[in-house]
């Protein structure tokens, strides 16, 4: 996909995005946080010096969407809707139908800070292509989610 031929997404996506995410989803407290994070976010994807393919630029936008906190709630699951969303946007359909699902418990560790943004951005790039993870990326997100505890604060002890 040529630079030029991406469909990005507009602030008013985004936040009908969220809207329907939230709604959808269970709910949450909904609200925005960061009105100017999320604008630096689909201003800065458009930067091909930056996000040279469309790849990186998904991947950004999930990255950032995951662990910036530019809503009081769903932010994770915001990440997930909007990398599925740009998929779709872009006519990578078969790669939208199975993003959530392979990023589901990525997000996690994203956000948790297990998983930066250049194994992100191998896992994402299989995405696209639509091809499983080879033997040493399953290795590294295995490695990366291994890091540290979900929901477990750091001076609380895990009862066996």
């Amino acid at each position: 996909m040529n630079n030029n031929d991406v469909q990005y997404i507009s602030y008013e996506e985004v936040l009908d995005v969220y809207a329907r995410t939230i709604e959808k989803s269970g709910g949450g407290f909904s609200g925005i946080r960061d009105e100017g994070g999320i604008r630096a976010v689909i201003e800065f994807i458009q930067n091909d010096a930056y996000y040279p393919n469309f790849t990186a630029k998904l991947s950004y936008l999930v990255f950032r969407f995951c662990s910036g906190h530019f809503f009081n709630d769903g932010n994770k699951r915001v990440a997930l809707t909007l990398g599925a969303y740009l998929l779709h946007k872009n006519g990578q359909n078969w790669a939208a139908l199975t993003f959530m699902k392979r990023l589901e418990a990525i997000v996690y560790h994203i956000a948790a800070g297990n998983i930066n943004d250049e194994l992100l951005l191998s896992i994402i790039q299989c995405i696209v292509d639509c091809t499983d993870f080879s033997e040493s990326l399953k290795i590294d997100i295995a490695n990366a989610m291994s890091k540290g505890k979900i929901g477990i604060e750091e001076n609380e002890q895990v009862k066996e």
